[in-house]
């Protein structure tokens, strides 16, 4: 479903020294998250043509993902990418903002990812010049993170900590595994202990949001004092893909069929993690242990400094809970400071259009069903700057960590009593 293989022919004399050049150029999505269709390769001009991959009921085809091969070192050639004309749900097709990075991700190792130059707009295209960096290379909208680094960031973290545990949070409809890890204790009657739940990519196309969150989980499994100290104080729960499926496919996830998961959160949710992470939720807060929640996402394209998501209804809400969002924000802003460095204000979502779907967006659940003190956020870290990388987001995540340590320092139980 998600190859994609294409190799042009060359006829006629003029374009026989092109043949020689370009002919052999081959393009290939066949792998864990990998995403395309391509139109054409020209081997006269070394211009590839994709379009994002409509997955049916799987969400926005703004994801894509693939790897080039049959090429010289240094040789120039040139992604043109356009949107899908293909509808994703009835009677909407995505706009091609969303499928257009200013600077697409590439790797010769499919590790380490940089940015390409940035891409020239034009007529609803986008085209990215490339000096081919190796005879294989890989391109993508922006650095992927799979399950594969998942199970990495896990492993690695569990290994460094002694009270550290690897967990199953569900099975997947497609039966994959959705796995987390627990730092700290779980005694049920520790509730001395600060609880603090960590999430990321809910919309599977938002690579980034998982990138903060093994920032996050990166530093607090350091020798950082502050996080040595977060360590003492709480027991952490961090789950870094929670659409296991559509990241594994190379799907968008969000706007699913019958919805994404940041929609799924009421009574009766359709995907089981989300059962999974409401009921782990719901006994933490039954037993005097949860604190803090914060879901990892990307925004749109043309915002350009991280943000939270707040409350809609901040000024309604119990004082603690007001104070705490307060004091959030102060924390955060001095903590995540740059190379992207957090918007000064909350945001709200205004663009959902009513109150049911706002309560069943993540977040808004956690508040609506937890005690009075308890912080609910949303962190939206930006994917289309220059320091929108692998390096960019784990600084954020660490950050976020710092701010998370200290938050807790102030005794958000206490506050309003």
């Amino acid at each position: 479903m998600k190859f994609a293989l294409v190799t042009c022919l060359v006829s006629g004399v003029s374009s026989l020294h092109a043949e020689t050049v370009f002919a052999d150029i081959k393009v290939t999505a066949d792998f864990p998250g990998g995403s395309a269709i391509v139109k054409s390769i020209d081997a006269n001009t070394g211009v590839i043509h994709i379009v994002p991959q409509v997955q049916s009921e799987r969400g926005w085809p703004c994801w894509w993902y693939l790897k080039v091969d049959g090429v010289k070192v240094d040789q120039s050639i040139t992604l043109k990418l356009t949107a899908s004309s293909d509808a994703f749900r009835p009677g909407r097709v995505l706009s091609a903002d969303w499928s257009q990075p200013d600077r697409a991700a590439i790797s010769v190792d499919n590790v380490t990812w940089t940015q390409t130059a940035k891409c020239q707009k034009q007529g609803g295209g986008a085209t990215y010049t490339i000096k081919a960096p190796a005879e294989s290379f890989w391109l993508a909208w922006g650095p992927p993170f799979l399950p594969s680094h998942a199970d990495e960031a896990l492993k690695s973290a569990e290994s460094k900590l002694p009270h550290a545990t690897i967990f199953e949070l569900a099975k997947t409809r497609g039966g994959r595994s959705v796995r987390g890890i627990r730092i700290g204790s779980s005694r049920e009657t520790d509730s001395r202990r600060f609880g603090v739940w960590v999430q990321a990519r809910q919309h599977a196309w938002e690579s980034g949001g998982s990138w903060v969150g093994r920032g996050f989980i990166e530093w607090l499994a350091s020798d950082d004092q502050t996080a040595v100290d977060l360590r003492r104080v709480s027991t952490v729960y961090y789950v870094p893909i929670m659409d296991v499926d559509n990241a594994a496919l190379g799907a968008g996830g969000k706007d699913a069929v019958p919805r994404d998961h940041n929609r799924d959160w009421d009574d009766k949710p359709h995907y089981p993690e989300v059962a999974a992470a409401q009921a782990r939720i719901l006994q933490l807060n039954a037993d005097q242990r949860f604190d803090v929640f914060v879901d990892l996402h990307n925004p749109g394209g043309n915002e350009r400094r991280p943000y939270f998501f707040g409350p809609i209804n901040l000024n309604k809400l119990p004082a603690v809970q007001q104070q705490n969002h307060a004091r959030w924000l102060a924390i955060s802003k001095e903590a995540i400071s740059g190379p992207l460095p957090l918007e000064p204000r909350y945001k709200f979502a205004t663009y959902v259009r009513t109150e049911e779907e706002r309560n069943r967006m993540s977040a808004n659940w956690v508040r609506n069903h937890t005690a009075d003190h308890v912080l609910s956020t949303t962190l939206e870290t930006v994917w289309n700057t220059p320091h929108s990388t692998q390096q960019g987001y784990m600084t954020v995540g660490a950050q976020l960590g710092r701010a998370v340590s200290r938050y807790l320092e102030s005794s958000p139980r206490e506050q309003g009593k």
